[in-house]
Formats: structure tokens, C-alpha cells, sequence
């Protein structure tokens, strides 16, 4: 049965949320949310962010920011720094913890990326990441992604 473009984007939505969550079952990621864990992976990739620059990038308020902050510095995934010469400013960096979920959720893509390319060919693929960035394009003229 052919399915058409929603469909299949439902489909590959649907399971990579329940595979990456079944993943990270099996790992030391199991107590975070997935709203977390892309915050972890932001901070890692912005490199020690501010908050203001955080809430931005993740498109929620700062208050929603400072509330999953606090939690993953409770959980001793991050800590907070002041600058000296600005104590109205906090950048958020990734403690050894936070740096173990980082590298656990990249891993977890990477594990679904191969799943969901198994069985492609190496054209196939390369085909796939020129529509797939061209998408990518389209959503970011509309601001839905950075």
C-alpha cells in the first residue's frame, strides 16, 4: 500500500519517538524528558549559552527556561555561571553528567538514522539528504526551526 507524504511523515515521527524512547529506557537517560535532552544537546552545541539565548534558540519563554534549568541543575546535568562584571546574566554549561546525556542522545539518533536508512542503497541516501535538507530550508524561511 502507498502512503502519501502525511502518512509517511506521521509514521516516521510516531517511530522514531517511540524507538527513541525505548532507547533511552535502556540507558542512563531514562529519567529525563525529551524536552530535556534537547536542551542538554543545545547547550552542548551552542557551547554555554545564556538563558535568554537558550529560551530563544528552544522558542519558549524564559521563565519555561529557567524552570527545566533549575531541574537538570537539581539532576547535576548542568551548572549555572554568573559573569563577574554582569550577575544579571547566567550562562548554563554541561557538567560530566550532562556531557554523558549529550553524547547518549546523539548516539540515539544515530542508531535511528541507521534503522531508518537500512534499507537504502548509498544513492538512496545521498538522495534523501538533498530533499531532506531542502525541507529543512522551507521550514526554516517559515522560522519553525533555526
Amino acid at each position: 500500500m502507498q502512503r502519501n507524504l502525511e502518512q509517511i511523515l506521521n509514521s516516521i515521527l510516531h517511530s522514531s519517538e517511540i524507538l527513541e524512547e525505548e532507547m533511552k529506557q535502556e540507558s542512563d537517560l531514562k529519567n529525563l524528558t525529551s524536552r530535556q535532552l534537547n536542551c542538554i544537546e543545545l547547550i552542548k552545541g551552542m557551547q554555554n549559552p545564556s538563558l535568554t539565548e537558550l529560551a530563544e534558540k528552544m522558542k519558549i519563554a524564559r521563565a519555561s527556561i529557567s524552570v527545566m534549568i533549575d531541574r537538570l541543575e537539581k539532576n547535576k546535568y548542568i551548572y549555572k555561571v554568573s559573569p563577574e562584571n554582569d550577575r544579571r546574566t547566567v550562562h548554563v554549561h554541561l557538567t560530566e553528567e550532562g556531557e554523558k546525556a549529550a553524547s547518549l542522545h546523539s548516539e540515539l539518533h544515530k542508531r535511528i538514522s541507521l534503522l531508518l536508512t537500512e534499507e537504502m542503497t548509498e544513492s538512496e541516501k545521498e538522495i534523501l539528504i538533498v530533499l531532506l535538507n531542502k525541507s529543512i530550508k522551507s521550514l526554516t524561511k517559515k522560522r519553525y526551526i533555526n
